[in-house]
């Protein structure tokens, strides 16, 4: 009789054990999605550093991209508005996993430089980027917009500014 009861006891704990940590896991990935519908309903940062040789930045392009629409990003030459310096596109869409798969096409006209590809990078991580054969040197960085990996973003660039 007594180990009917414990047999009963522990498959009832076992139960009650069971649906218990069911529902924090399902309460936990609610919550999840719930803070992450408001991050990126705007779309995606797309902040990309390009460097020389040597090391030197060359440029520094960023665009928010929606998503589905691809971002067209036209550089031009200061004294020269006719000269263009680079010219980028890119279309960022975001992923079930909340990765962020990143089409670009890159062009440095007056290097008669061009590079394209696809890429998933994972929001607020740098990720260097295959040029192929040109002397360049990239990293990519993607942050939803808004949110507050994005403001911390722009308020880092202020300070680096002033």
């Amino acid at each position: 009789m007594k180990s009917i009861r414990a047999v009963a006891i522990v498959l009832l704990s076992f139960l009650l054990g069971g649906s218990s940590a069911e529902v924090a896991v399902k309460t936990h990935r609610a919550l999840a999605r719930a803070r992450g519908a408001d991050a990126g309903e705007g779309g995606d940062l797309v902040a990309l550093e390009l460097r020389g040789e040597t090391g030197a930045i060359i440029a520094r392009p960023r665009v928010i991209t929606t998503p589905g629409r691809p971002a067209h990003l036209i550089l031009r030459d200061p004294a020269d508005p006719e000269r263009v310096r680079l010219t980028l596109r890119v279309e960022a869409n975001r992923e079930p996993s909340g990765d962020v798969s990143v089409d670009y096409e890159l062009s440095l006209p007056g290097r008669d430089y061009l590079a394209a590809g696809r890429l998933s990078a994972t929001p607020g991580v740098e990720l260097a980027l295959d040029l192929g054969h040109l002397p360049l040197t990239a990293t990519l960085l993607t942050l939803p917009v808004p949110s507050a990996a994005f403001d911390a973003f722009l308020e880092s660039e202020r300070r680096i500014r002033t």
